[in-house]
């Protein structure tokens, strides 16, 4: 049976292109990173070789292991950043589509009992972080290839809200279009703004999916 939401995004829906907003924090990120271990890597190997004008000393390999680190934070800031260039966000009559890396699926809006925004602080100086929440009305794919790292499993705000939710990270410039968009569509589900707890973006269960996926599931 064909799925009702195969079609693909509206022409005249909302986009939204996050991989570039992304791409421009990480690659400067990936791309100090690499340098900053490039020459680590290299200042040790001189420790080591005596190169740098003394006798030759074996405590460099702790630079070369520190330059090796750093560099290989910096390749994974520049792949990611690479792969999710094309990331973007569709919002239509339909639902909220998504097009990253493992594809394209759409959360449609009548699968969902609400949607809010939540917020919270980290850091000495306290910057807000933000991220739209998509609560399901039913069950979800926690393990679904497009949708799997949005999924976080947390106590409710509300006992008529599910614990499982979609996370969608809404630090950027594409934060108020978004909203913009989902309350231009479904204005009977926003559910507003609330407080978090402090680091409330937290992170996506990588382990239990990778037990799930593979038929090791607890």
């Amino acid at each position: 049976m064909t799925s009702p939401y195969a079609h693909g995004p509206a022409p005249t829906a909302t986009l939204i292109r996050m991989g570039r907003s992304a791409a421009r924090t990480q690659v400067p990120v990936g791309v100090g990173c690499t340098v900053a271990g490039a020459f680590a890597a290299l200042g040790g190997v001189a420790v080591m070789a005596g190169l740098n004008g003394k006798e030759p000393n074996p405590g460099g390999i702790a630079g070369v292991i520190i330059g090796l680190l750093i560099g290989f934070l910096g390749v994974t800031f520049l792949t990611s950043s690479w792969k999710s260039r094309h990331t973007f966000l569709c919002v239509d009559e339909t639902g909220l589509w998504i097009s990253n890396p493992g594809g394209q699926k759409v959360i449609p809006w009548d699968t969902l009992a609400g949607v809010g925004l939540h917020w919270s602080k980290t850091g000495s100086r306290p910057v807000k972080h933000y991220s739209v929440e998509l609560f399901p009305s039913g069950p979800i794919d926690r393990d679904h290839p497009v949708l799997w790292a949005m999924v976080r499993d947390e106590e409710p705000l509300r006992p008529d809200l599910p614990r499982l939710r979609y996370r969608l990270v809404a630090n950027g410039g594409f934060r108020e279009p978004l909203v913009a968009a989902i309350q231009q569509y479904v204005p009977h589900l926003w559910l507003g703004e609330s407080e978090r707890e402090r680091g409330h973006l937290g992170l996506p269960d990588v382990k239990g999916h990778r037990e799930r996926t593979r038929g090791r599931a607890r």
